[in-house]
């Protein structure tokens, strides 16, 4: 029995180890923003460095993931590993497994910028087969994996492997709703078609790609989309079309933008023959330009200066050194191919060679526990037995306590009731000494109802009208992704919640212990505002705003519901 006992307390122990860890509310803060605001949350990170020396462990670590995270959204580039190394190392040891994906995802971000591409994939792969193995087979961060992935294998030419990716992120996006990155994918995918010379699948995704991009009013992204139709249609030599899609594109004044702007607008306007605007943009590309559009534009501004001199022999040489060169480079590309190929096969291998391992592992961890199978289950039986009962209980406690508060309400409002037609009754009457006393009671009973009623009224008022609440509602009428409620907000609507419910938080915590989630959607609710709303000022999914409403009732009352009828139980208190 007492190995039955260490047994039982050993798994206890091991659930409270694999329990979520909290972490400090600006920290979490900073998270949301990296995404939205990543300036915003670069900004509050450096307002908490000389609180980092006090932190935990764990704390610093979650606090330098951040600074990552945040120059990465950003668009700072890494230009050292020194950071991300640690991480991997607490990460992988003892840090927060729920984080580790994340990690290997901005490690991958990391040593691509540092320009190792192939440490860049293998940590990519990484982060994509832990995703896979926690069984979040649809996630934003699983989404970016594969993008980054793709735009990886199409550096190195390998257009089959990157269309892939793409599409794989494509139905991602498409599971989560996520319609600003599927105007990427969209657009990824296209570009992949045309690399691979599949000119029927081109434009279809371009134009759902434009589509998506104007539905959502983003003319940052559909100017973006358009520059890639223009090349295409430039391509294609549908002149018309390709100008009006430049003219939208040129307005996107994005600087990581304008080299493939400004190198699609020269190679147009060298079709057409106007090759000084050409020439403008190609000089352009000179100054801001990636090192591949300064090789076009370098390439195209020689050439035109050497037909402009005339000398027919100087024509000849140039044209066979471009020639050449072309060469050269085709040769390069070929070996990188085969290089790249090679890689790829190297990883595919070594990932086969890890499942093989933890294949073996988990053959060699059945051999050792197989005789500690009856006696571990022997004790789960006893725990759970225990775990039943406890459950039953609980909810017996829940249950009275839901009838007692009901019964509360019910007995007050006959109380009233009851007051009121006495009242009546008296005054149709001449009522004696003792009646007038009574009837004085039962006024004085009824006008402290009223004047409660009247302060609780007025309070309403007042929070219905506080700054506090017009600004929630303009946050959740705002552009997507600019919905949030900070810590000394959440402070203030209690403040205004209190005298405006008086007893809503008392017989809230009556009910049932909330954790800082459940308490916010509940107050939102109360406030009046819609599932909806309260996933976005939340930065929630509105499936996970259903859940928790759902739960509530169960933890409530004992039973199962629909999260309506958690709306309605608050709106009743």
């Amino acid at each position: 029995m007492n190995l039955c006992r260490i047994l039982l307390y050993g798994l206890l122990l091991l659930l409270c180890a694999c329990g979520s860890r909290r972490y400090p509310s600006a920290l979490v803060t900073a998270d949301s923003l990296a995404s939205v605001r990543p300036d915003s949350a670069l900004a509050l990170l450096a307002t908490l460095v000389p609180d980092t020396a006090r932190m935990p462990l764990a704390h610093r670590m979650y606090y330098r993931l951040l600074c990552i995270k945040a120059a990465d959204k950003a668009y700072l580039p890494h230009t050292s590993d020194n950071l991300i190394r640690p991480l991997l190392h607490y990460y992988m040891e003892d840090g927060d497994s729920r984080l580790l994906p994340e990690v290997y995802y901005y490690a991958g971000r990391v040593y691509r910028d540092l320009g190792n591409d192939l440490q860049a994939l293998d940590y990519f792969e990484e982060a994509l087969r832990l995703i896979r193995r926690n069984g979040d087979r649809e996630s934003v961060l699983q989404s970016k994996v594969c993008s980054q992935m793709g735009t990886l294998y199409a550096y190195r030419d390998m257009f089959g492997q990157a269309l892939r990716m793409y599409k794989e992120g494509l139905r991602i996006d498409r599971m989560l709703s996520d319609s600003v990155g599927m105007v990427f994918s969209f657009r990824d995918v296209a570009s992949m078609h045309r690399e691979l010379n599949h000119p029927d699948s081109v434009l279809p995704y371009f134009k759902q790609a434009k589509r998506m991009a104007d539905l959502l009013g983003r003319r940052d992204l559909s100017d973006m989309v358009q520059s890639q139709l223009a090349a295409v249609y430039t391509e294609r030599g549908q002149y018309d079309s390709a100008r009006v899609a430049l003219k939208d594109a040129l307005r996107n004044t994005e600087r990581p933008n304008l080299s493939g702007i400004y190198s699609m607008a020269g190679r147009f306007y060298q079709a057409i023959g106007k090759q000084d605007s050409a020439n403008y943009y190609y000089r352009q590309l000179l100054r801001m330009g990636t090192v591949y559009a300064q090789e076009r534009a370098y390439r195209a501004l020689t050439a035109q200066r050497v037909s402009a001199n005339g000398d027919s022999s100087f024509i000849a040489l140039y044209d066979g050194l471009l020639q050449n060169f072309d060469s050269l480079r085709a040769l390069d590309r070929k070996a990188n191919l085969l290089r790249a190929y090679a890689d790829y096969n190297y990883l595919q291998s070594e990932e086969e060679n890890d499942r093989l391992k933890a294949r073996n592992e988990r053959n060699r961890f059945i051999l050792v526990v197989s005789g500690a199978v009856i006696l571990i289950l022997f004790s789960l039986l006893m725990a759970l037995t225990q775990r039943n009962r406890r459950i039953r209980q609980e909810v017996e406690t829940q249950q009275r306590k839901f009838r007692q508060m009901e019964e509360e309400q019910r007995k007050k409002r006959e109380t009233l009731e009851n007051y009121r037609r006495q009242k009546e009754e008296l005054e149709k009457i001449s009522p004696t000494d003792s009646q007038i006393r009574k009837l004085e009671l039962i006024n004085h009973v009824l006008e402290q109802d009223r004047l409660e009623t009247e302060e609780e009224r007025e309070a309403q008022d007042v929070l219905f009208r506080s700054p506090l609440y017009r600004e929630l509602e303009r946050r959740v009428r705002s552009a997507r992704g600019t919905a949030f409620v900070t810590v000394d907000e959440w402070d203030t609507l209690r403040r205004l919640l209190i005298p405006a419910y008086p007893k809503f938080f008392e017989r809230l915590n009556t009910l049932c212990t909330l954790n800082e989630n459940e308490l916010h959607v509940s107050i939102l609710l109360k406030v009046g505002f819609r599932p909806a709303d309260i996933a976005r000022l939340l930065n929630l999914q509105p499936t996970s705003v259903s859940s928790i409403r759902a739960r509530l009732y169960k933890k409530a009352t004992g039973g199962k519901g629909t999260a309506d009828l958690w709306d309605k139980m608050i709106h009743s208190l």
